[in-house]
Formats: structure tokens, C-alpha cells, sequence
């Protein structure tokens, strides 16, 4: 198993967003392939120009999920059916050049024993393939599946991939904290999985909602990662989609520091207007204009309540 780093691993320092900064709105209430089903994340093809969003379907416990592909205005440009994977509220993209790229996003949903409810216990990376149906447990090869080695890894992975550094962000479920972060050199992954000869660049623990000032209903909802810092995204919907948008938070978390610590915690109103408005997924979008810092929600449709819409906003603004 994969043991933990020497107290002094750490990645070269970098820039940060300033996540009371400037941005935008590149894709505002969008209709994805499955409008039944609610965005969960999303990531970006840089090379091709493309977002890719996950989709699942309320209250369902299959691990079954749309991936939507589109323009990065959010027009439906495709889309791919999986099974049996998870709820897919994190995943990374990795640029293919001659043509469509690689998912990474967790698997293998299932109990793993008697009584207990489904969860998703490895990583799993495959090609997009428009029109596409993989199912987990009947891939035929196409799936390469990555077991976590970690010494206190538990269950569900959620990978998040950063397009400038090429690292690859991996939150668990731990022994200890409970919840934990741990950076690792994508190309070393595709070599060797996470093994014991897989170096850990570094790792540590996600500081709880109490020490980050949030409440339990904050729930977790995106996390990505640029240079030596994390982003995440908390929060929630509100009771019924004509009610006030309840807070949402951006969280910036270094690194290379440990325990709970953070750098900042910011509550945003992106979005507040959106009916239903529900936090959902983080990433790094390797734009023509310089990196952004996206973060999306989940609405309704104003008309049709039943129906989901998706929007991604953007922070642009760096210091440090």
C-alpha cells in the first residue's frame, strides 16, 4: 500500500485565484442530453475546444450516468451512456490529440458487503465515444481500472485533473480525517496506477465543514486543483426550486500546508437567481485567455420543475 509522504513533501509554489475576483458566465441555463437528469461535474477538452458534463438521475442509486458532450457555450454536441460507475460528482479529462480524450471518473459501484449501501472504490479511465454505452462490469477491455493503493484509502475516489501541471487531484474517504486530498504526477499514474512505487507529490487532509466555518448542509459539490492549490465547492439547493438560492462557498486550500488549514473560504452568488440553484463540479479551464477557475450549478426549469438546467461560471483573476 502506499504510504504517506515525509512531513515535508511539496509541490513548487504557484499563482492562486482570487476568488472574489473577476470572471464570467460562458454557459448560462443550458439544456443538457438528458434534461431529466441533474448535472453533477464537468471538465474540459482544451486541445478541441469541448466541455464534458456528467448527469445522473435523481434519487437513483445505479451508479448509471449521461455524459454530455459540448461547445464551450454549452450547446449539445453528444453524448455517451455509462453504468454502474457512480454518482459523478468529480471527474478529469485528458486531452487526446488526434481526437476524442480520455474520462477519468470513479467506478466499481457497488456494496462490498451485506447491508451496506453502494459506493465507488476505484478510478476509472475510458475514450468518449459519441452515441457510446460502456457498463462497468461488462466492459469488454475498455475500461482501465485504477484500485486506489493508498495505506488509508476507504472508498469513494473523486479525480480532478489539472491541465497546466498535468497532475491528477484525487479526494477519499480516509481512515482518519475522514476526508483527504492527495496529488499525484498524471503520466506516473498511467504507468504504474496508484502502487507502491506510484510518488505521492503530496498529501494531506481536508479540513471539516466546523473548520471551515460551514454548516452540515454545505455539502461537498466540486474540487479541482492549479499549481499547489485545491478548490472546492460547498453548498446546497434550496427546500423548493421558487425558494431563495441557499449559500454557496469557494474554498481555496494550499497544498503544501497540512491539517485543517485553508487560505480562503468565499461565499459566492453566482448564479442566485437560478431557480433550484444547487452547486455543482469544478475545474480548470485552459483557456485562449489564460486560466480560469470554473465552478458550475444545477437549476430547474422554470416552466417545468422536473427538468435540470446547467450553468458554469468562472473566476480569471490570479495573485501570489
Amino acid at each position: 500500500m502506499l504510504s504517506a509522504p515525509t512531513a515535508n513533501a511539496v509541490v513548487p509554489a504557484s499563482q492562486h485565484f482570487v476568488l472574489d475576483g473577476a470572471g464570467g458566465d460562458p454557459v448560462l441555463r443550458r439544456t443538457l442530453h438528458q434534461p431529466y437528469w441533474a448535472m453533477q461535474s464537468f471538465a474540459y477538452d482544451h486541445v478541441h475546444g469541448h466541455i464534458y458534463f456528467v448527469q445522473t438521475k435523481p434519487g437513483s442509486k445505479t451508479g448509471d450516468l449521461w455524459m454530455t458532450r459540448t461547445d464551450l457555450s454549452g450547446n449539445v454536441l453528444g453524448a455517451m451512456a455509462l453504468h454502474s460507475f457512480d454518482h459523478g460528482s468529480s471527474m478529469g479529462i485528458e486531452p487526446d490529440t488526434p481526437g476524442a480524450p480520455y474520462v477519468w471518473i470513479a467506478g466499481d459501484w457497488q456494496s462490498l458487503s451485506p447491508g451496506t449501501e453502494p459506493n465507488s472504490h476505484k478510478i476509472a479511465r475510458f475514450k468518449y465515444v459519441d452515441d457510446g454505452l460502456i457498463d462497468y462490469f461488462n466492459h469488454q477491455g475498455r475500461v482501465r481500472e485504477f484500485p486506489i493503493g493508498l495505506s488509508d484509502f476507504v472508498d469513494c475516489p473523486r479525480p480532478s485533473i489539472d491541465p497546466y501541471t498535468n497532475r491528477l487531484l484525487l479526494r477519499y474517504m480516509g481512515t482518519t480525517t475522514p476526508w483527504r486530498l492527495a496529488l499525484f504526477d498524471l503520466d506516473e499514474v498511467k504507468r504504474a496506477g496508484f502502487t507502491p512505487s506510484t510518488r505521492i507529490l503530496t498529501q494531506r487532509a481536508l479540513p471539516t465543514n466546523a473548520q471551515l466555518r460551514l454548516t452540515d448542509a454545505d455539502h461537498f459539490q466540486g474540487v479541482t486543483s492549479y499549481g499547489q492549490y485545491a478548490y472546492l465547492s460547498y453548498g446546497g439547493p434550496p427546500a423548493k426550486p421558487t425558494d431563495p438560492a441557499k449559500p454557496s462557498y469557494l474554498v481555496r486550500i494550499d497544498m503544501n500546508k497540512t491539517g485543517g488549514s485553508y487560505e480562503h473560504v468565499f461565499p459566492t452568488e453566482a448564479g442566485n437567481s437560478l431557480p433550484g440553484r444547487e452547486p455543482q463540479g469544478m475545474a480548470i479551464w485552459r483557456s485562449s485567455s489564460g486560466p480560469r477557475l470554473s465552478f458550475g450549478f444545477s437549476a430547474k426549469v422554470a416552466t417545468s420543475p422536473d427538468q435540470f438546467e446547467a450553468s458554469v461560471f468562472y473566476k480569471s483573476d490570479l495573485a501570489g
